[in-house]
């Protein structure tokens, strides 16, 4: 039985209207986009990067413990020795391509869920990568905080460079942000940013960014609410927290989106471990300032969409909700799991304020923690990369 729970505290300033499921093709739908499938390995490693990493001007893909060099990605190449986490997980929650060191060859960082190191695994360069040799591992920071989600690389101080967010699902660790820096012999460290310090309910499962307040400075966003950002020294001071919802598991990325065209951002987000991917329409706020939003059931006929994204995949000029079943991401405790995977993507009819899915790869392959788009052959479209339990695949776009 699908069970699709969903504990709005949002239900306090916004009263649940009248829901519905993603649209229904109808006997004669629009035509989708067609896809083909590429293993490229079955293990149980859940993130993955694209760069350059031979420097060769083709893009290759990094998943865990191997790198693929395009353009073809049939061969494998060693990259690092994951551990074993129990019952059925890799130590990897998140790979990010960065040219750590600046020698100009794209390094990896990464994670995992209970280690507390954070690490780089710095490129052997030419010469390495044609003999086969394992990436240097080099920590960069011991964070001291266990029971991370997820993390993202992205710019939050504006300095050019991606500061490393780290979602962890206990709600009372602090939220931190990392950026990337050097000590004083030079080498490669991050430095720790807290964006709020430890407590109830200033974490939770799930993270993203965009402007909420309508300043024009992107927020943070998490399954408790979200994150004022400062108009000045974002890094050097707590950004002031809203709990104005608690969506629960929520998706890793949620999305922050004006999917209505209203000028305001709604908010995109599924439910990690359960059935339920869902959009909150942004209202007039409440007296008191709080945000208010009326939810949208987007599709509960598959569970556990932890990951979401939102790109540009017919060429039109509108993104597509990109997402699908993350394979065993609870070792099978979590409803729906005795399916198959599934990734599709959801077409937004503006006129009609609905989304239509589409299949992208059924009955088998499933996302993993991360949803990397891009066009991995050159020819306009862009390609799916995904990491997970159901294995590491390639979805070639080939258009309509």
């Amino acid at each position: 039985m699908k069970q699709t729970l969903i504990q709005l505290s949002i239900l306090l300033v916004a009263p649940v209207t009248a829901v519905h499921a993603a649209e229904a093709p109808a006997k004669k739908p629009s035509a989708g986009l067609s896809f083909h499938v590429q293993q490229l390995h079955l293990d149980h490693n859940e993130g993955c990067a694209v760069a350059d990493f031979n420097q060769d001007g083709k893009l290759d893909i990094s998943a865990g413990e191997f790198w693929y060099p395009g353009p073809d990605f049939k061969t494998q190449k060693p990259l690092r020795q994951l551990k074993v986490q129990a019952p059925d997980y890799l130590t990897n929650n998140g790979e990010h391509a960065w040219d750590v060191n600046g020698d100009s060859w794209p390094d990896i960082i990464s994670g995992s869920f209970l280690e507390t190191e954070i690490c780089w695994y710095e490129n052997p360069k030419a010469e390495g990568l044609s003999k086969g040799e394992l990436w240097k591992k080099h920590v960069l920071i011991d964070t001291k905080l266990s029971q991370n989600e997820w993390t993202e690389f992205r710019d939050l101080d504006g300095d050019k460079v991606p500061d490393l967010v780290v979602n962890s699902w206990n709600e009372s660790i602090p939220a931190m942000v990392y950026q990337l820096t050097k000590r004083d012999n030079g080498e490669p460290t991050l430095k720790p940013w807290v964006i709020h310090e430890g407590g109830p309910g200033v974490n939770g499962h799930g993270v993203g960014f965009g402007d909420i307040n309508g300043d024009g400075l992107e927020d943070i966003i998490f399954g408790n609410g979200w994150y004022e950002r400062p108009k000045q020294k974002a890094s050097a001071q707590s950004w002031i927290l809203h709990k104005d919802w608690n969506f629960p598991s929520a998706s890793c990325p949620m999305l922050v989106v004006d999917l209505n065209g209203d000028g305001h951002n709604d908010l995109l987000w599924g439910h990690g471990h359960n059935f339920g991917l869902y959009w909150e329409e942004r209202r007039d706020d409440n007296k008191d300032g709080s945000t208010n939003w009326r939810h949208h059931l987007i599709d509960d006929r598959f569970s556990q969409p932890h990951a979401l994204a939102w790109e540009d995949l017919d060429k039109d000029g509108q993104p597509e909700l990109i997402t699908g079943r993350r394979v065993l991401a609870h070792s099978g405790k979590d409803p729906g799991d005795a399916e198959p995977g599934v990734i599709y993507y959801f077409k937004w009819n503006q006129e009609r304020q609905k989304f239509q899915r589409f299949p992208i790869a059924e009955n088998g392959p499933g996302i993993g923690l991360q949803i990397r788009a891009v066009d991995l052959d050159g020819n306009g479209w862009k390609d799916l990369v995904c990491a997970g339990k159901s294995g590491t695949h390639i979805l070639w776009n080939d258009g309509k």
